[in-house]
């Protein structure tokens, strides 16, 4: 049965049991957060004693529970689906299409900001969002075990020595991972933008901290009860909470958008959050920095290089493997030739949290950046899809007679989820 299917009977289902149509979904807000004392938003997705599914969560202490969830599915990602696919009627945000179906919210009809995981289309297991255009990468979301890139086949720790290269801790790509929806997002919403998880992969990146003896923006103290929010992610929407959403708390004035990236640096500009923070959970050394002086400004704790060590399969073995750096402001680039700051070919970067949109103020337009905002994660990559073809020199592999590296050729030609064809995202900034 095809999940389209799948998705049919599952809203045939939770119609039946709350008798109209859902609440519509919000980040935080909706089914997925936002919960008051008086809250019915618990029975649009669970039942506390007449529950079907046979899907679990996991406790604190490693135990298996039942979620109580209204469904016949034993697959999460086909739950979720029941408001979120091409066919669904409690959400605009269609992330197997790609596509935002509302008009309060974003552009109608406008492409999700995270891309597409794409739905099977008539040529047999290919993938396409709701343009008809084939998807060529995508993070799993079918409860598959995966290998985070970012440390290779067998990866290290820079400052651990290992025979064989093979560290029994497995980092990067041995770190299989059971991917779902919810290996990335809390559908009970978080203190991260987008129900972006407090912890993920047994990493902590959010949370809440029910010690803080500050008063919380609504002049009542911090407790138990009253949590302070301690968000790695954040964002420049209108009426975004920045401090992070406060659990029994409604932001009626937060407006998301879902087809413009409105992303913000982290919390006090910290360079170990931001979305690259809260990625490398689990592609875990991609934020590794060696700092120095720089050699031209004399500033201190600039970033001389990002690297880590590891095996990446492809023949040269266990050396240190250098990346682009992240969480870093346009500014850090000194080469001869400055980035380009106001390209129509821009990428989203993150902007300082004072550019906060308001009510009627201009949406953000691409290519409208200053030198302090800084690259991370979703500069380059969309989070669920991509679209983008890879071609030419990238794809010539090993017919190439000029460009091998042992037995390899030339790689990868996957899209890796970036947002321009080949590497057109270097290009955008570079401009060589």
């Amino acid at each position: 049965m095809t999940v389209k299917k799948y998705a049919w009977i599952l809203i045939a289902a939770a119609l039946l049991a709350v008798v109209v149509a859902p609440t519509m979904a919000l980040a935080n807000n909706g089914p997925h957060g936002g919960y008051v004392a008086d809250t019915d938003m618990c029975a649009q997705c669970h039942r506390a004693h007449t529950a079907p599914s046979t899907l679990t969560w996991t406790d604190n202490q490693g135990g298996q529970k039942n979620a109580l969830l209204l469904t016949d599915t034993g697959q999460n990602y086909l739950f979720c689906l029941a408001c979120h696919d091409n066919a669904a009627q409690g959400a605009d945000t269609n992330v197997m299409g790609g596509v935002y179906q509302g008009t309060a919210y974003g552009t109608s009809g406008g492409d999700l900001i995270s891309g597409a995981f794409g739905s099977v289309g008539t040529t047999q297991g290919a993938l396409y969002d709701s343009h008809g255009t084939a998807v060529s990468s995508t993070h799993l979301i079918n409860s598959q075990s995966w290998g985070a890139y970012g440390g290779g086949l067998f990866g290290q720790k820079a400052a651990d020595v290992v025979a064989g290269g093979n560290d029994p801790a497995l980092y990067g790509t041995g770190n299989k991972i059971v991917m779902d929806c919810s290996t990335c997002h809390d559908p009970h919403g978080s203190s991260n933008y987008r129900l972006l998880k407090d912890a993920v992969n047994g990493v902590a990146v959010g949370g809440y901290d029910g010690t803080a003896s500050d008063l919380d923006p609504f002049g009542t103290a911090y407790s138990a009860q009253n949590p302070k929010p301690t968000p790695y992610v954040i964002s420049n929407e209108v009426g975004y909470p920045q401090g992070g959403f406060q659990l029994h708390i409604k932001y009626p004035n937060y407006d998301p958008d879902y087809t413009t990236a409105l992303y913000a640096k982290p919390p006090a500009n910290d360079t170990n959050k931001g979305m690259t923070g809260w990625c490398v959970g689990c592609h875990t050394t991609y934020n590794v920095a060696v700092r120095g002086t720089s050699p031209i400004t004399a500033t201190p704790n600039y970033i001389v290089s990002s690297s880590s060590v590891y095996n990446a399969g492809d023949t040269l073995g266990l050396v240190a493997r250098h990346r682009h750096p992240m969480n870093v402001p346009l500014s850090n680039y000194l080469g001869a030739q400055g980035l380009v700051t106001g390209s129509t070919l821009g990428l989203p970067v993150a902007h300082d949290a004072s550019e906060q949109r308001s009510t009627g103020s201009p949406l953000y337009v691409a290519g409208n950046y200053t030198s302090s905002d800084w690259v991370d994660c979703l500069t380059c990559h969309n989070s669920h899809g991509a679209t983008t073809t890879m071609t030419g020199w990238a794809d010539l592999g090993a017919a190439s007679t000029e460009e091998v590296v042992g037995s390899r050729g030339v790689m990868p030609t996957d899209s890796n989820l970036l947002k321009m064809n080949n590497r057109g995202v270097c290009e955008a900034c570079h401009n060589k």
